[in-house]
């Protein structure tokens, strides 16, 4: 089975959370969101990683890491391929072996 990958950012939220309870019920009903709206567009979720980007120092800037956290979903390239009837009846058919003999172990 083959997928396709999609990457995208957690969604920040906004400044106007008074406490920490707040902030994670809140965090936890916008990855709801986000979860459920991939879903129904037949996006499965896969992981969530948390990277460190460089960036470059510059002009004005020191050098400095910014953290960013992705969701990654998967999808089917080829969903038909599932439906396809898968048949019941397989037989397999193996060759007879040639056991070599114990000799006088089993003898009476």
């Amino acid at each position: 089975m083959t997928y396709d990958y999609k990457v995208e950012p957690i969604p920040k939220l906004s400044g106007r959370l008074l406490n920490a309870k707040s902030i994670g019920s809140k965090s936890a009903e916008l990855l709801q969101k986000v979860l459920e709206t991939e879903a129904k567009a037949d996006w499965e979720f896969l992981d969530v990683k948390t990277i460190k980007i460089p960036i470059k120092k510059s002009f004005f800037r020191s050098a400095k890491e910014i953290t960013v956290s992705l969701l990654f979903f998967r999808k089917l390239k080829n969903p038909e391929s599932l439906k396809e009837p898968y048949s019941q009846d397989v037989t397999i058919k193996f060759p007879k072996e040639k056991l070599p003999s114990l000799g006088p172990a089993l003898k009476k």
